[in-house]
C-alpha cells in the first residue's frame, strides 16, 4: 500500500496503514466503521449495442475495477481535535456519536462524479441503517478538506455537507498533495446523519 508514510514493506505495514479505514474490533471499545469500495464497470462495446433491458440483466455479470474507497469512522484518540464552533456543542457531544468521512479515488476516476455519487450513497445508506448506530440516536459527520482540494469542496457542497469554517493548522512537515507542508488551511464541513 502507498501512503504518506511510504510504500508498505510487509503485510503488517499494510495492516497498520489500513487500521483506521477497515472494520475491526480487536482490542478496542466499540468503533463504528463503514468502508465502501467503489468500482466502475469496464467498457464492453458489444453490450453498448444491446437494448437497455438486456443490459440491465447482464449488468450484474459485467467485470468491474476498483477506483476508490469511501469510509466513515468514529473518532479515535489522537485524531484532530477541533474547537467547538467547528463541530457540535460540548453539551450535545456526550450523547452524539461523531464520525469522520474520508475518501480517496484513483486519478483516472477524478472529475467524473464518482465521489459525489458514492459519498451520497454512503450517507443515505447510513441514514437508513439506524440499528447500526445503537446505542446512539444522534450521529454527526465531520469532513476535513485541504484548501487546495477544490474538487472535494464541491463534492461536500453537492452532498449536503454544511461548511463550518476554515481551521488554520501548523504541524510538523507532512507529505501532502505532492509536497512537504507545515501550514494547512482546513475547510471543515459537517452535518447530522441522525438527529
Amino acid at each position: 500500500m502507498q501512503s504518506i508514510h511510504g510504500r508498505s514493506k510487509s503485510i503488517e505495514d499494510t495492516e497498520k496503514a489500513t487500521k483506521n479505514y477497515l472494520p475491526t474490533n480487536e482490542g478496542e471499545e466499540k468503533a463504528y466503521r463503514v468502508a465502501y469500495a467503489v468500482h466502475q464497470f469496464l467498457v464492453n462495446h458489444a453490450s453498448d449495442a444491446m437494448g437497455s433491458s438486456q443490459q440491465a440483466l447482464e449488468q450484474e455479470n459485467k467485470p468491474t475495477e476498483f477506483i476508490g474507497l469511501v469510509t466513515l469512522a468514529s473518532l479515535a484518540p489522537g485524531q484532530l481535535a477541533l474547537p467547538e464552533h467547528f463541530t457540535i456543542p460540548a453539551t450535545a457531544a456526550a450523547n452524539t456519536l461523531t464520525v469522520e468521512l474520508a475518501y480517496s479515488f484513483l486519478p483516472k476516476a477524478w472529475g467524473k462524479g464518482y465521489a459525489t455519487e458514492s459519498v451520497g450513497a454512503v450517507l443515505e445508506s447510513c441514514k437508513k441503517a439506524q440499528a447500526f448506530w445503537v446505542p446512539f440516536s444522534k450521529v454527526y459527520v465531520r469532513v476535513i478538506v485541504n484548501a487546495a482540494n477544490l474538487p472535494s469542496q464541491r463534492v461536500m457542497d453537492k452532498t449536503g455537507m454544511v461548511k463550518r469554517g476554515v481551521y488554520e493548522l501548523t504541524t510538523e512537515p507532512i507529505w501532502l498533495a505532492g509536497e512537504w507542508q507545515r501550514d494547512h488551511s482546513l475547510h471543515i464541513f459537517g452535518m447530522h446523519l441522525l438527529a
